[in-house]
């Protein structure tokens, strides 16, 4: 991912993005874009422009970044040691609906496993990887962070499609921000948690509370030195 396109998309993007994204359930996070751009490509990764909100979210790194590399692979698992999550990763599948009259792209959460969005970054690499999972439904891969069990500096693992896998350390994990009736500053804090990064993170997305979809709740873990080889 080129890191030179982050932040340069000016705010009233971001109400659009946000304001598709909240109509959405659990299965769903939504992108709404123009009837002309409509074609069989993924819902594009939001920029976000620079902000005391976005600032907000530049965590420090653990590793040196002219180390890591630029492109990684797909991920295929996801581990979280102390919680005891060892689920598939699968690439999210994307639709094209009519939400609130305007069609929309939209990507769909799998039932069963997490779901990455196939324009964030690669496992182990620079940027943003994006991965959603349901709390409530199907296999409920996610239902742990909900519940409130995961904590700031538990391990995430992510294990690749060629077998490398690269450790992330939890770094922070919002409060939940809700789905409807959201502020103009946490529709923006939403944006912010999936925009592309310049730095290497893991962003894990799921709703909030466990029984139910009322919230999101964002975990960013970073990369870790202790990344296997």
């Amino acid at each position: 991912m080129n890191p030179m396109i982050v932040r340069r998309v000016l705010w009233p993007l971001i109400a659009l993005f946000i304001g598709g994204m909240l109509t959405a359930g659990c299965q769903q996070l939504v992108l709404l874009v123009p009837e002309e751009n409509l074609a069989a490509t993924p819902p594009a990764e939001e920029n976000v422009a620079t902000s005391p909100i976005t600032a907000s979210l530049e965590i420090p790194s653990l590793v040196d970044l002219s180390d890591v590399p630029a492109v990684g692979s797909p991920p295929v698992q996801l581990q979280i040691p102390a919680l005891a999550i060892d689920v598939p990763v699968v690439p999210m599948t994307w639709d094209v609906a009519v939400v609130d009259g305007e069609r929309t792209t939209r990507w769909v959460t799998p039932e069963d496993a997490a779901g990455w969005a196939v324009n964030s970054a690669g496992a182990g690499a620079l940027g943003n990887v994006v991965i959603a999972g349901h709390q409530a439904r199907g296999a409920a891969v996610f239902e742990a962070i909900a519940l409130g069990e995961l904590e700031v500096g538990q391990q995430i693992l992510l294990t690749d499609e060629t077998g490398f896998t690269a450790s992330y350390q939890v770094a922070t994990i919002s409060e939940p921000i809700p789905l409807i009736g959201a502020s103009e500053e946490e529709r923006a804090l939403a944006a912010a948690y999936m925009a592309p990064t310049t730095d290497a993170r893991l962003t894990l997305i799921t709703g909030w509370p466990s029984a139910t979809t009322t919230h999101r709740i964002f975990v960013v873990a970073v990369l870790a030195p202790d990344t296997a080889e």
